[in-house]
């Protein structure tokens, strides 16, 4: 699968508690009405078990970094039986893989799943990442709890240098395509490029919520930004009606659903469980 073809909109304005910063926005996203569509039909990101809840998270998460890995064994910490189906197999064989140089990477998986995904009917009686499922049960969103690129997908965040000396460092607040998770080179990785089956963004089907993005996923935004930059992008959105361009995405297969088809070519013999 390759990401949708198409103009988007953008946004630039200059950070308002950063005089060295200015943020480029996708309009196109933040003023569109994705909605994360996980255990309504979501085929899983390697498209490879249809029926199975399993979302984004067949090949478990990388850790961006030192801090986001000692914030998962924080979280690893807190979890019980009562959030995750594989607590036994955490506490006594480990939940992560090491480069060959000791530094853990990424999250390991059981089958076809993040060690942290629970399966429907598994054990926990509750499907989905465990440690979403610890934020529900101590009260808390579920940014405080799951690794970095878990709470923050759809949503990418990514830095540019200045263009010319003296000039703003551009944080960009975007959405990841299934380009942008076409693989990788590195040799830790074994899925390798192109091992993409779907993706959200991409396709008509996950358009479907009743708030746009810079308002539904508000925490998220505040998170990755901070709250004055949040505030002034959320003031600027407020005064556009809508996007002159909408995500590529939505006007794939002329706006009507493809998970149905995605299904069908992939799987012909497919009998579906679920809608």
């Amino acid at each position: 699968m390759r990401s949708a073809p198409g103009p988007v909109e953008w946004l630039t304005f200059p950070a308002p508690d950063d005089p060295d910063r200015q943020y480029r926005v996708n309009v196109s996203f933040m003023l569109s009405n994705y909605e994360c569509i996980f255990g309504s039909g979501c085929p899983g990101s390697l498209n490879k078990h249809p029926d199975a809840d399993y979302g984004c998270c067949e090949r478990g998460v990388t850790f961006i970094d030192e801090d986001d890995f000692t914030h998962v064994a924080e979280m690893v910490g807190q979890l019980t039986a009562e959030d995750c189906d594989n607590i036994d197999h955490i506490r006594d064989k480990g939940w992560f893989l090491s480069s060959r140089a000791g530094k853990p990477y990424k999250t390991r998986k059981i089958g076809s799943l993040c060690i942290f995904g629970n399966r429907t009917g598994g054990a926990a009686g509750k499907s989905g990442c465990a440690f979403h499922h610890l934020a529900a049960r101590q009260g808390k969103h579920h940014t405080e709890t799951k690794p970095f690129i878990c709470w923050s997908v759809p949503l990418n965040f990514s830095s540019e240098d200045p263009e010319e000396p003296g000039g703003l460092e551009t944080t960009i607040v975007s959405a990841f395509t299934a380009d942008a998770w076409g693989g990788t080179d590195d040799d830790e990785e074994t899925d390798g490029r192109g091992h993409m089956g779907w993706w959200c963004i991409d396709t008509p089907d996950a358009y479907r919520g009743a708030t746009p993005v810079y308002r539904s996923m508000e925490h998220e935004l505040r998170k990755g930004m901070g709250d004055a930059a949040y505030e002034r992008m959320a003031e600027l959105l407020a005064g556009m009606e809508r996007s002159r361009f909408p995500m590529p995405g939505q006007l794939v297969n002329r706006g009507l659903p493809m998970i149905g088809q995605i299904i069908e070519q992939r799987f012909p013999d497919h009998v579906p469980t679920h809608e």
